[in-house]
This record gives C-alpha cells, structure tokens and sequence, in this order.
C-alpha cells in the first residue's frame, strides 16, 4: 500500500470516524477531573499533589491499555491507586478497572495494598466495601487522621483589687476624695479571693500513617497564692484561712492575720485593744476605748470615743461628730475623715479632711481641707509644717487659733519655760537672802535657826539645779524657734477673727482677706 492509499481511507472516512470517540478515554478523564477539581476544593494546599495523582491515574491506565509486545491484549487484574495529603491527614484511593477479562480486586487485597502503602490509622473500615463495590476511576476517602486538640490554658479570675500595701498613707492629700472605696479589704475566713480554672490537657493527633501529633502544652494557672490563704474547692478557688486585711505583696494575695467587727462599736465593748490593724464596719460611739498597734479603719461615724494607734493611721470615712471633751483620736501617722467636729485630734504627720470645725488638732505635719468644702472654723491648730485650705472662718465670726511652722506646744513651751525661769530665779534670790541673813549671826545663831538654814541651803540647790534644767530647755527651744520656718496658711477665703503664731510672732487678724498666704519673712508676717 503507497503512502497515498494510507491516508486517503482516513480522509474519506473522517466523517464517519468521528462519530466514534477518537478518545476513548475522554469521559472517563473528564470524570477524573471533576473529582480532582472536588479533592482541590477540600484541600486548596494540596492542588498539585492532586493534579500529579490525577495525571498518574490517567498515564496508569493509558499503560494498561496498551498491548502486549506480542500484539496480544494483556490480561490485566483491577488495580488500585493510593494518594496521601501533604499533611497525612487524609488519604484517598482511586481503582483502576480489570483488563482483558483480569480479575477483580478482593477487599483484603485491597486492605492489604493499602497497609504496604503505610495507611494503617484511621481506615474506614465501613465506607471502604462500599467505595469498592461503587466501580471504577472514582477517587474515595479510605482514611481520616486525627487532629491533635488543644487542651485549656488555666485562669485565674480575681474577686478583689491589688491593693499593694494595707498602708492608709495618703501621699497626695490635696486630691483627696472620700466618696472612694478605703483602701484596706478586709475578708472573712473561708472567703473566696480568687476563682481558679484549671488546666485542661489536650488529645494528641495521629496521622494516617500512625505517626503522632502532639498536642500544644496547656499552660497552668499562675495561682497568687500568698500568706494566709489557700487552694480550695478542689482546686477552683483561692480562700481565706483566717480573718484579716487583704493586700499585694510580691504579686500575690497576703492576708494580715486581723480583728474584723462588722457591726457597730459601743459602749457594751468597753475597752478593744487590737495588736495590728482593725477595721469596725459600722459606728462607733459610747465612750468606747478603742487602740490598735497598726491601721484602724471605721466605716461608718465616729461619736464619743477614745481611739489610738499606737503606729498607723486613722481613716474615719462617714466623718468625726464628737462631743467637747468627749472624742479624742491619736495616730501615729495620719488622721483622715471628710468631717471633723467637736474632737481633740493628735497625729504624727498629716490630718486630712473637708470640714474642720470647733476642733483642737495637733499634727507635726500639716492640716489639709483642700476638698469638699474646705473649711475651717472655730478651731485650735497647731500643725509642725502649715494648714491648707479652702476657707477659714465663717459669717458668724467663730474664733479660731493657728500655730504654724514649728513643732506643736514649741511656743507655749518656750513661753512657759520663760515664765517657771523667771519665778524659779526669784525664788533662788529670797533663798540667797535668807541665807545670808541667818549666817550673819556667825557663833550667835540658835539651833533652831541653824536647823533653818541647812534647809534654806538644800532648797537653794535644788533650786539651782532646776534653773540649770529650765536654762537648758529654753536655750533648745530658743534654737528651734530661731530657725526660719516655711510655714504657711494658704486659703483663698479668711474671716475674721483668727489669732495666727508663727514661732515667736503673733497676730490677731481682724477683716476678711482673700488669697491668703501667711508666713513669715524675718521678723515680719505677712499675709499674701
């Protein structure tokens, strides 16, 4: 046959040739690819390792198709394709379809290629009979890995504030608001501080070829568990072991060991002597004696009582309404409270309230009214540093007395040792006198008088023994009021009358003045 003849058949038979696919395997690939395009969207970041397993498919059966070399049709068994997802968490079979009369493919040796394939977790063992028996180049799941899942981190939820000291002090007294919570927490025994979540461990994972997956660390609860307290509730809770004050040391919860009174203190308490601090929930009034070593806090009004701490602060957070002669505080550190009225109040750095009226305060520091109303009125102060308010005096024209500048009682005291030097030396000269008068008599003196006189010598030195002590206190606190002193009384509103001292000098003011700012310059005072 020419070459001629080889063509002209298939050009004159074309027509009649396309009617028959001039690819056989053209439906079958397309279905391929459908199901390639659906395994893509399962799995968008495995697209070429589909792309490839596809095309494998398809060059697989292309061979399978060819003949023998002897140009017999082979006799092919069915064969199955495996395919794996780049993390090995799915794996997937495609089966080829038996040739020339081949076998079919049984389950176990479907089974079996698929273990020599390393795909031994988590096989379908249900679906895959089911995917066999549903025919030819179809691309199934056989096996599903198992994802690690994250255990739960632990929490803790706190049910109070980090309060970092159970120190009152006050550092900024002039932003001073008493419509706050006070600082001191004062919890019960038993009470809940924190709710504690704990950790929860995760599953680990497997891949379809057995391999495992960890699963992430669970982190445990950071428990800020301090002194005096404890891990409860199987494990869910942080509580109290006893009664007390609670606060932040080194990041975590502490609780000072301490008295709690809920209620109201009267006169049926008699006496309370506290070692540490003391929080009382309610009033406290009666003539009660009350003295702690640390804090003492009174949540409610403070009547007629005697209340000391002997080494911290007082907080009154409803106000002080006493009665004259009949309520006295002493701290060694601060005395707050947004009223003042009617007390005798001593502290050993500040006094920090609103309303300050008929009062007597000794403080070393300063008196603060620079809040609320800012008032001072009918007062006796003497403060170590200077009193700040808004407004001293009022319409009705109330007295009050300021000593500012030095420390309380120095210039009384100086006064006072002026005046006992003074009546001391008088009373050492009729001693001289009398003594010289006796001994004038020389041998003519009598038993008696004799008697006298070393009596009048015994007074004598006793006297002169005290005007050395006298000398000395006054020359110390002629030294301390010598110093210049930056005491002040700033206001911005002043009524008369106010007697202002300031170390030696004193001064009646008598008009109302405004902006003021009492000190003194030399040996002047003045008041702007």
């Amino acid at each position: 046959m020419s070459i001629f003849d080889y063509f002209a058949p298939k050009s004159t038979d074309e027509q009649e040739r396309k009617s028959f696919s001039p690819n056989p395997y053209k439906k079958l690939f397309s279905e391929l690819d459908a199901k390639g395009d659906e395994l893509k969207t399962q799995h968008p970041d495995d697209g070429k390792m589909v792309d490839n397993f596809v095309r494998a498919i398809k060059d697989t059966y292309k061979a399978r198709c060819k003949k023998a070399p002897d140009g017999n049709p082979q006799i092919l068994k069915a064969k199955a394709c495996f395919f794996l997802t780049a993390d090995r968490m799915s794996a997937y079979a495609c089966l080829l379809p038996p040739e020339n009369g081949g076998e079919e493919i049984t389950l176990e040796e479907f089974l079996e290629d698929m273990r020599y394939e390393g795909i031994h977790y988590g096989v379908l063992q249900e679906e895959i009979p089911q995917e066999l028996a549903s025919g030819y180049f179809r691309i199934f799941l056989i096996a599903r890995g198992t994802s690690p899942q994250a255990g739960e981190d632990g929490k803790v939820t706190e049910l109070f504030q980090r309060r970092r000291t159970m120190c009152l002090e006050i550092q900024n007294e002039g932003q001073v608001d008493f419509s706050q919570d006070i600082p001191l927490q004062p919890v019960r025994k038993g009470a809940v501080i924190c709710l504690i979540r704990p950790s929860k461990a995760g599953t680990d994972g497997m891949d379809v070829t057995g391999r495992e997956l960890p699963c992430p660390q669970a982190v445990s609860a950071n428990i800020p568990q301090g002194e005096n307290t404890t891990i409860s509730r199987g494990g869910q809770a942080l509580t109290a072991t006893v009664d007390g004050i609670l606060y932040i040391q080194n990041d975590l919860f502490c609780i000072h060991e301490q008295k709690i009174i809920d209620g109201d203190v009267d006169q049926f308490q008699g006496v309370l002597q506290i070692s540490g601090n003391l929080y009382i929930g309610g009033n406290v009034d009666g003539g009660v004696d009350i003295e702690a070593s640390g804090d003492i806090v009174i949540n409610g009004k403070l009547g007629q009582a005697r209340v000391k701490s002997l080494g911290g602060t007082i907080h009154v957070q409803q106000g002080i309404y006493g009665t004259s002669g009949k309520t006295f505080l002493s701290a060694a550190h601060q005395v707050q409270s947004p009223v003042v009225e009617w007390a005798e109040i001593s502290a050993g750095t500040n006094v920090v309230a609103e309303m300050i009226s008929n009062s007597t305060i000794q403080c070393e520091g300063t008196v603060y009214a620079l809040t609320g109303r800012g008032m001072i009125t009918g007062s006796v102060i003497q403060a170590g540093d200077s009193i700040l308010c808004l407004r001293v005096g009022n319409l009705a024209g109330d007295r009050s007395q300021f000593s500012v500048g030095y420390p309380p009682n120095s210039p009384e005291s100086w006064h006072r040792v002026k005046t006992e030097l003074a009546e001391v030396q008088s009373t050492i000269k009729k001693l001289w006198s009398s003594i010289g008068d006796l001994r004038k008599k020389g041998s003519r003196i009598s038993d008696v008088e004799k008697s006298v006189l070393d009596q009048l010598v015994v007074q004598r030195d006793l006297y002169v023994e005290k005007r050395e002590g006298l000398t000395a206190e006054l020359n110390d606190l002629d030294k301390v009021l010598d110093k210049k002193s930056t005491g002040r009384i700033k206001c911005e509103t002043l009524h008369p009358f106010v007697t202002v001292r300031i170390g030696r000098l004193t001064e009646e003011i008598t008009t109302a003045e405004e902006n003021c700012n009492i000190h003194m310059v030399g040996n002047r005072m003045l008041l702007k």
